[in-house]
């Protein structure tokens, strides 16, 4: 795990950006934006695969398989999103949201 673990907001989305754009042809990964689709910036479904464990690897983590899903891996930001949810204790193991967060 790297110092990066208590990175958030822009910090967090940078270094997101860093591993996806690592795992795109050279071009794509210097114009790659927080919207743009990563189907269309190049990433397939094994350098998605590389990209999960790359963040995992750098974030000392692993994401919920409920999370593991093509709305996750949309773009930076979407993947960044899910990413914060986790690293914030928004939702636990499983993916789903805390019970104590909840409204009763």
């Amino acid at each position: 795990m790297s110092d990066t673990a208590g990175r958030t907001g822009d910090a967090l989305s940078e270094t997101v950006r860093d591993l996806v754009a690592r795992q795109l042809p050279d071009a794509v990964g210097t114009d790659l934006t927080p919207e743009l689709p990563l189907h269309d910036a190049g990433l397939n479904s094994l350098g998605t695969v590389a990209t999960l464990v790359a963040i995992e690897n750098e974030f000392g983590l692993s994401l919920p398989d409920e999370l593991i899903t093509p709305e996750t891996f949309h773009s930076v930001r979407t993947l960044a999103a899910a990413l914060a949810s986790v690293m914030n204790g928004e939702r636990d193991v499983t993916g789903m949201a805390r019970a104590d967060d909840a409204v009763a």
